[in-house]
C-alpha cells in the first residue's frame, strides 16, 4: 500500500507539473500520428522512468550551444530533473549560428545522461521539461539519425500498439477506427480533446504503459541510450564520407563548470570577471573552440 501511494504521490506530482504542456502541446503531439504505421509515436525520456529502470546514472561532461539569455536560464535549471540537449562533437559552424537559439556561447556541463546518440535525435521538450522521441528514432540505424534499436527490440512495436489499443477501448465510447489503431488514437483525442481532466489521465495511462514496455526491454533498451557515452566518435558516412555536425545527448541534473564565449561575442567580456556568475573563457576563433572541446570529450572516455 505504501508503495502504491507513493507512486501515486509521484504522478499526481509529474500530472501537476506537466498539466500546461499536456493539455496544449503534448496531447497533441502524442495523439498526432500521421504516418502509416505507429512510427511517430512518442517514447518518453523521463528522468523518474529513467531512475527506475536504471538506478546507477552515467555521469559525464557535455556541452550546450546556446546565445546569453539560454545561459541564465539554464542557470535556472540547474541540479533539476528538466532535462536539455547536448553535445559531445560540434561542427564549429553551428557555435555562431546555434542550433533552437542564436548561438555564440558553449555551455560546459556536468550531468546525468540520460541518451546519447551518434547523430541528431531530434528529441523534443514538453513543457514541464520532460523530453521525447519518436518509436522511429528508437529503431533506425545509426545511419538515419536513430538508436539502431530495429534488430534489437523486437517485438517493441508490436507492444507499443496493444498497449494503445487498451487504451482505446478501456477509455473510448466507441472505438471509431479500430482496428486501425492509428486512426482510433486519432478519434480517442478528438472525444476527450475539451476534457482536459480525463485527457490528463489518458495521457498518464500512456506513460505508465510505456514505462512497463520499456521495463520488459531494460536490458537491450539501456545500452541502447548510453553506450554513446563510451565512443564518443561521430560515425562517417560510407558512401558520402560526410560525418554529421553534431551529436546529441539528453541531460539532467546537471551542473555548469564554465562559459566558453565565441569569436563572435569574446570581445564584449574582456573586462569582466565572470557571466552570470561562471568562471569562462574567450575564444578568437570557433575552430579552436571546437577543436578544445574535442580534446575534452577524448580524455572523457
Amino acid at each position: 500500500m505504501d508503495k502504491f501511494k507513493k507512486r501515486f504521490r509521484e504522478l499526481s506530482q509529474e500530472i501537476r507539473e506537466a498539466a500546461p504542456a499536456w493539455t496544449e502541446s503534448l496531447s497533441t503531439a502524442l495523439f498526432d500520428l500521421p504516418r502509416a504505421g505507429l512510427k511517430d509515436v512518442r517514447i518518453p525520456l523521463s528522468p523518474s522512468i529513467f531512475k527506475r529502470l536504471w538506478p546507477k546514472a552515467v555521469r559525464s561532461t557535455a556541452f550546450h550551444v546556446t546565445d546569453y539569455d539560454g545561459i541564465v536560464k539554464l542557470k535556472k535549471m540547474q541540479g533539476k530533473k528538466r532535462s536539455i540537449s547536448a553535445f559531445y562533437n560540434m561542427d564549429y559552424d553551428m557555435i555562431s549560428y546555434g542550433i533552437r537559439t542564436d548561438g555564440g556561447y558553449v555551455v560546459e556541463l556536468e550531468g546525468d545522461v540520460l541518451a546519447a546518440a551518434a547523430d541528431d535525435i531530434a528529441s523534443a521538450p514538453d513543457k514541464s521539461g520532460r523530453r521525447w522521441i519518436t518509436l522511429s528514432t528508437l529503431l533506425d540505424p545509426v545511419s538515419d539519425h536513430g538508436f539502431g534499436g530495429g534488430t534489437k527490440l523486437k517485438g517493441f512495436e508490436d507492444d507499443v500498439n496493444e498497449m494503445m489499443i487498451e487504451i482505446i477501448m478501456n477509455w473510448a465510447d466507441d472505438p471509431v477506427g479500430m482496428p486501425n489503431t492509428n486512426k482510433a488514437w486519432g478519434y480517442l483525442h478528438k472525444e476527450y480533446k475539451s476534457d482536459k481532466k480525463n485527457l490528463s489521465l489518458i495521457i498518464r495511462d500512456y506513460i505508465d504503459g510505456m514505462e512497463k514496455i520499456m521495463k520488459k526491454y531494460s536490458k537491450k533498451l539501456g545500452p541502447l541510450f548510453k553506450d554513446y557515452t563510451k565512443n564518443r566518435t561521430l560515425n562517417v558516412d560510407p558512401d558520402s564520407g560526410d560525418v554529421p555536425q553534431w551529436d546529441e545527448l539528453v541531460v539532467n541534473n546537471f551542473k555548469i563548470k564554465k562559459i566558453h564565449v565565441g569569436q563572435e561575442w569574446s570581445e564584449d567580456f574582456q573586462d569582466d570577471d565572470d557571466i552570470e556568475g561562471f568562471p569562462f573563457e574567450m575564444w578568437k576563433n570557433d575552430q579552436d573552440l571546437s577543436a578544445h572541446i574535442a580534446k575534452i570529450v577524448k580524455k572523457g572516455k
